[in-house]
């Protein structure tokens, strides 16, 4: 339970519910009751397991991403350069265990950067909340701000008077959450669907609704919010399961975007007011602020979800979204290799073996998305052990769970914590 606490600060987790841990790759669904989800498959009815369905497709979208994203790659070759960096443990390799750290803390912005308090009086998708963008820069380690690293805000305020309650960056963590959001909105319609009885169906799905929207405007959750708000006030599409759809879709290609795409994003006219701050989140890359552009660029949503998603990456620049997932999958069709490695590193060689598949598949399901269809059948061979609410390991393919070595990577996972904490201590005085 430590240890979860800890991960929190730098992914974002459900952790009562599920949790997914990138240093050590592990997956946990806290409330997947494993009997309870084989009965309802028996019985060909999963509405009764709805919640235990909604998270598991929530945390595997996360495992998927990191493993089936140009930007997971990279942020495996910088986990790996650190797990040999604590295996030689010699001062020159230091520099590698900061890195990770700093990376870490991307994902989800510092508190520094963000805030939130309850707004005044309750908001619904009939009275959303109203949004307005600003920049700012991060705070080097000697508190001078960096230029060179801008971030990107989006203030959200209340409606109609427009008093901010809440600051939040566009961060990495704000696009594989609206992409898990999506997954589990999907895996809740399917369980509700296989229900045969029209009347209690109904019901489920009025609840299941009222759930989703409650969540949308809990300020608590911003951060998990952001990109679907962001999407639904500049596309001016109010129903909050299309206004995911598309802002997971989005979130998808913002992060398969490589290096040479960043250069050629074409800046919003709405954005001239963040002056040089424009030219330095394109040679950052930063995902986030590509994801914004296209969905400014992209205009109004007019009816047609893929000639909307089609029309975002094309006005702003980038060709279309089939040639980058293309080129996104033909780069990670090898997988990440050291030489000189060590187990956990070899771990990471051989789950990134199936990147290639991960992504070509995801370029054949509805707007990217993961459903429960597709991780059990065209993915079903790839998809990780994870642990149940009896901290059980299942496995959707038998076999998995030996080649997985979920205890030798939880086992390095800890000790990487522990030794950058220790390091932290002595460079950085936390």
């Amino acid at each position: 339970m430590e240890q979860k606490k800890q991960q929190t600060s730098f992914f974002p987790n459900q952790i009562a519910m599920g949790s997914f841990a990138p240093h050590s790759t592990l997956v946990e669904v806290g409330c997947f009751r494993t009997g309870d989800v084989r009965d309802a498959l028996k019985a060909k009815d999963l509405m009764p397991v709805r919640k235990d369905i909604q998270v598991l497709c929530h945390e595997m979208t996360h495992w998927f991403d990191f493993f089936g994203t140009t930007w997971g790659r990279e942020y495996i070759v910088d986990i790996c350069r650190a797990y040999r960096a604590l295996e030689r443990g010699t001062e020159t390799e230091f520099p590698k265990i900061l890195k990770l750290f700093d990376i870490d803390r991307s994902v989800l912005s510092p508190l520094y950067y963000r805030f939130t308090s309850a707004p005044s009086v309750a908001h619904t998708a009939a009275r959303p909340w109203s949004i307005d963008y600003v920049t700012g820069a991060e705070i080097d380690p000697n508190g001078g701000t960096r230029e060179d690293r801008p971030i990107f805000m989006a203030k959200f305020g209340e409606n109609p008077s427009r008093r901010t309650f809440a600051r939040q960056p566009v961060s990495v963590g704000a696009l594989l959450e609206v992409r898990a959001i999506a997954s589990e909105i999907d895996a809740a319609l399917t369980a509700i669907n296989t229900h045969q009885e029209e009347g209690p169906r109904m019901v489920e799905m009025t609840l299941a609704n009222r759930e989703f929207n409650e969540l949308a405007y809990d300020h608590d959750l911003i951060e998990y919010n952001t990109a679907a708000h962001i999407l639904s006030i500049q596309a001016g599409t109010k129903e909050l399961f299309l206004s995911t759809r598309l802002a997971a879709a989005l979130a998808f290609i913002a992060l398969n975007l490589r290096h040479s795409d960043f250069t050629k994003i074409k800046i919003p006219d709405a954005f001239s007011r963040f002056g040089k701050r424009n030219k330095a989140f394109k040679k950052r890359q930063d995902r986030g602020f590509a994801f914004v552009a296209m969905v400014f660029n992209g205009g109004r949503y007019d009816g047609d979800e893929m000639e909307y998603i089609e029309r975002c990456v094309a006005s702003s620049n980038l060709g279309t979204p089939t040639a980058i997932v293309e080129a996104a999958a033909e780069e990670m069709r090898n997988p990440v290799w050291f030489s000189g490695g060590n187990e956990n590193t070899a771990h990471f060689f051989r789950e990134s073996a199936m990147s290639g598949h991960i992504i070509e598949a995801h370029s054949e399901f509805p707007l990217y998305r993961l459903t429960l269809q597709s991780m059990l059948e065209k993915l079903r061979a790839v998809c990780p052990p994870f642990l149940d609410s009896e901290a059980n390991f299942v496995q959707l393919n038998e076999g998995r769970i030996d080649e997985y070595q979920p205890e030798m990577m939880h086992d390095a996972a800890h000790a990487l914590r522990a030794y950058t904490r220790n390091l932290l201590t002595g460079c950085r005085g936390i």
